[in-house]
């Protein structure tokens, strides 16, 4: 069975909270989608500079007869 890692977390107070808040709206929208872009390449497992390649080969398009 899986352990969650509560090392990550930390305490704080409601006014610390809202000024980490306020910090990641000032970026920019380029930007959150960067970070967000970096975190699910780390959650994966890839590199977020060179992705693979999406296998063309696998997918198929059919035309619907109804």
């Amino acid at each position: 069975m899986y352990k969650m890692d509560r090392s990550y977390s930390k305490v704080q107070t409601l006014a610390q909270g809202e000024k980490d808040k306020m910090f990641l709206k000032t970026d920019s929208l380029s930007e959150r989608l960067n970070q967000a872009w970096y975190l699910t390449a780390m959650a994966y497992g890839i590199n977020p500079e060179n992705p693979p390649k999406m296998e063309k080969r696998l997918t198929n398009i059919r035309k619907r007869n109804i």
